[in-house]
């Protein structure tokens, strides 16, 4: 019980965090290249909103499709931005 309970945890986690497909997205650097993600939102056409939470991170706005290959190649994690962690009106404007 315990381990299914642990594997529900982390799934919900996970929907919590899912990057949507339009709207305020969380570019995270893991690679420590904390420009990676300015250059991967501005090559995407991301409307850039502010500092994400995590160092070298940040909140954009914009259509994840758009530079989810050249984040990955760069090493960028592209997360859900929700306002309580990134500040800002609402989550997806």
């Amino acid at each position: 019980m315990p381990t299914q309970a642990g594997v529900a945890l982390l799934a919900l986690i996970g929907f919590a965090f899912a990057p949507p497909a339009q709207g305020r997205l969380l570019l995270v650097p893991i690679t420590g290249n904390e420009r990676a993600a300015l250059h991967v939102a501005l090559d995407g056409d991301a409307r850039l909103l502010g500092a994400g939470p995590l160092r070298g991170s940040l909140v954009v706005a914009g259509s994840r499709d758009r530079f989810a290959s050249a984040a990955l190649d760069r090493g960028i994690l592209i997360l859900a931005a929700p306002s309580s962690w990134c500040g800002g009106p609402g989550d997806n404007e």
